[in-house]
């Protein structure tokens, strides 16, 4: 797998994960209720804070070892990213 591909996936998994959080907080400040999304939200939210942490971790080992084949992927995963950070912790603090 190049590098190209590995930034695509990082990528896809962030705005997935940007996603997730957007619609759990949308959700939740409309107080819609639907047991469906209350069912699979209990399932991914671990997996997504998992996610969360873990790929800015994996794009600052990347950034120190220069493995980025292209800039403007990394810049919008590492910006994807912080939005979501920033967003669970206004969930958390703001929505408690």
């Amino acid at each position: 797998m190049n590098k190209l591909k590995l930034e695509y996936i990082r990528l896809t998994l962030a705005f997935l994960v940007f996603v997730y959080v957007v619609t759990h907080l949308f959700m939740y400040i409309n107080r819609v209720e639907s047991q469906w999304f209350k069912a699979l939200a209990e399932i991914l939210t671990i997996p997504s804070l998992i996610l969360i942490i873990a790929i800015p971790i994996w794009m600052i080992i990347d950034l120190a070892r220069k493995k980025v084949a292209d800039k403007s992927i990394f810049n919008l995963t590492f910006f994807i990213s912080v939005i979501s950070i920033l967003l669970i912790g206004f969930a958390m603090v703001a929505l408690n």
